[in-house]
Parts: C-alpha cells; structure tokens; sequence
C-alpha cells in the first residue's frame, strides 16, 4: 500500500481476536492503519429475564459496549484513526426484509459513536446494504454538526413522506425500535431461528429430527432456535416483539389512509412501500412465535394424558394451523407486489410465492387430515 502510494488506507478489524491479544496486536500495526472494532459486541443485555451478551450484530441493541471503547481507546493511544463495524439496514435478526424499520435504535447507536469520538463507520455486510431511510439517518446523522436522533428521523421521513405524514412515520419508527428491543437476542438464536423465512418454513404432524442449519434451513429444531431461553420466554419474546410491530404499523396504516389527499403520488408510493416492509417484518416476528407454540402443542398432544389435555392440545393445535395459513396469504400477497420481500444478496430469495401458497397448502393438509386423525387415535385410545 506504501508502495503504491495512492492514499489508500488498511483497516484492521478485530473479529476473532482474543482480549489478551488485543493491546500487544494494536502496539505493532502501522500508524497509517484505521482499527476497526464492531460497537455492539459484547454487551451485556437481558431479554425476558434472561441475562446474556452480543456476540452478533443487533438492532435490537443500542451500543457502543465497553468492549469496543476500550479497544478505540488503545488504538487513539498509538496515533490510529478508528472505526465502528454495525449493521445500520438489517442484520439476522431479520434479513427477509430490505431493512428493519426499528430507525430510533439506529439513530441512537449512531449519534452514540458521533459521541465516542470514531472517525468512520462500516455500514453493512451482505445484508443490509438496500437503499434504506436507516441508512439515510447515518448520513444526516454523520453530517451534523452535533448529532441529534430526533431531527434526522424528522428530516428523513419528511423528505420521503412529506411534513404532513412525516410524524406519524417517526412516530411508527419509535414503536418499532422499543418492540425490537426485546428481541431475545443469542448468535445461536439468529442463526438457527425461522426468522428468515417467517411463514414460508413448513408444519410437520411428527418431528422431522433434522437439525436446524444456518439461516435459511430451520425444520423444527425449537431447541436450537431458542439458544438460552426456556421455550415459553422465547415464545413471549417474540410475541411481545410481534405485537408492537404490529401496532406501529396500524398507527402507521391508519394515518396514511386518514392523510392520504395531503400526499404526492411520489410520498403515497414512498408510503405504501414502508407500509410493505413493517407488515412484512410483523408477519415473520408473529410467525417465529406461532411455529414455536405449534411444536410445544404437538408434544402436548403426543403426550396428552387425558381426552381434555388432547382437546386442549388439538385446539391450539387449529388455531396456529388457520393463523399461519392467514400469515402466508398476507406474506404472499406482499410479496407479489413488493419483490424486495424475501431476499438478501448471499441467500438470494428465501421463498418466493409459491412457498407461501405451499405453507397454505400445508396447513391444510394438517387440519384436514392429519389433525382429525390425532384426535381419533386419542379417542380411541381413551375409550380402550
């Protein structure tokens, strides 16, 4: 790089680097290099009474932890420019949609970094680099002179909604970032959990016995999806996350649809768009918590011992069935009409249409046939 002599710089990031490894490594590197530390690893955060740390990137968590400061702070010793490594448009968490619209946690953890004194910031990975208003915020947010969360939200959402909409959308943004932040975060849990693929994962009768695998493949492996949580705080968890994802985008719904004569063609587009991908992220945040209960109701019905604990269970049992299938007509008919549903660059499509109009198929098949049968086979056995 010396060499070439073109003004190129050499970040040196600290992913995999032991603690102890730390100050002996930024002691010998170049005094042109730029450190580069991720803001969010290592903090610790408790989610449903469950007490963990970060170990992966999160929007759900509003950093910079001490682990990150301190690691600047011995590079700003040396005479090193630093950076911040984030994920500002999504990260596991959710990648199925082109960015979590949890903006108020975004901005927060921005405008905190503006404040530790880093001198520039990785933005992305594979996901997370669509076109986003997240993105946007980094930019007002980095271009101020002194960084305030408020206004770049205002500012942003009014250049996309315009003034009459754009507090309600700001409005949308808060409910979404205090629902994530209850997220039950684990790095095992994002990559294992059926996030990704929301409604479009399949229903089983019986245990398939297949481990679930990285992102995009998560069968009904509940053991590997909750990491650290017991099963029902897991449930909760996401259902808490769900439900005010949920209300945000009505809050949200209701005041397009009250305002919408104040709108250009252009902000109603911008709108509607919006609309698409909070919608889209409450169908897969409510879905990670319907599939969960389904499987803890399969057990209760497979170990029912008595003809009420198998009603109990074979109620829950249709009801999921019917709110799933319900799940996939909406994620589908958001899909049709919005392509950026669904995708991310390294894993392309996680479903298309039709793997909706397949889980529909699915749940059908499993309230027509293979549930009545349970319940036979369980009056029977009760009579014998």
């Amino acid at each position: 790089i010396r060499r070439a002599g073109n003004g190129q710089t050499l970040i040196v990031w600290d992913w995999g680097w032991h603690d102890d490894w730390t100050e002996k490594i930024i002691a010998q590197l170049p005094r042109e290099a730029s450190f580069m530390s991720v803001s969010e690893w290592d903090m610790p955060i408790r989610r449903g009474g469950v007490q963990t740390t970060v170990g992966e990137y999160s929007i759900s968590t509003i950093g910079p932890g001490n682990r990150a400061r301190q690691r600047w702070e011995m590079a700003r010793a040396r005479g090193l420019r630093t950076m911040a490594k984030t994920q500002c448009g999504n990260t596991w968490e959710l990648s199925a949609v082109p960015y979590i619209p949890a903006l108020d946690n975004v901005a927060r953890h921005i405008a905190n970094l503006r404040r530790s004194g880093v001198n520039g910031l990785m933005l992305g990975w594979t996901l997370g680099g669509y076109p986003s208003p997240n993105l946007e915020i980094v930019a007002e947010l980095g271009a101020a002179p002194a960084p305030d969360p408020d206004r770049a939200m205002a500012q942003v959402a009014e250049r996309h909604f315009g003034a009459a909409l754009a507090p309600q959308v700001v409005r949308a943004w808060q409910t979404y970032s205090e629902a994530f932040s209850e997220f039950p975060f684990h790095g095992s849990l994002v990559y294992n959990a059926p996030m990704q693929v929301g409604p479009a994962n399949p229903l089983w009768g019986q245990p398939t016995g297949y481990h679930a695998s990285m992102v995009g493949f998560p069968y009904d492996d509940l053991d590997a999806w909750r990491a650290v949580y017991p099963p029902e705080i897991f449930i909760s968890q996401f259902e808490k996350v769900a439900d005010g994802f949920e209300r945000a985008h009505a809050g949200l719904a209701a005041a397009f649809h009250a305002g919408r004569s104040q709108l250009t063609g252009e902000q109603s587009a911008a709108a509607l768009r919006e609309l698409s991908v909070g919608d889209a992220a409450a169908i897969h945040f409510r879905s990670v918590a319907n599939q969960a209960r389904f499987i803890q109701a399969r057990r209760c019905l497979e170990t029912a011992k008595s003809t009420a604990d198998a009603q109990s269970a074979g109620a829950e049992l249709e009801r999921l069935l019917r709110a799933e299938m319900e799940l996939a007509r909406r994620l589908h008919a958001i899909q049709t009409r919005d392509s950026r549903i669904g995708f991310e660059a390294s894993n392309q499509y996680y479903y298309v249409p039709v793997d909706l109009a397949e889980k529909v198929i699915n749940c059908h098949d499993l309230l027509t046939r293979w549930l009545p049968s349970e319940r036979s086979r369980l009056a029977g056995a009760a009579d014998k």
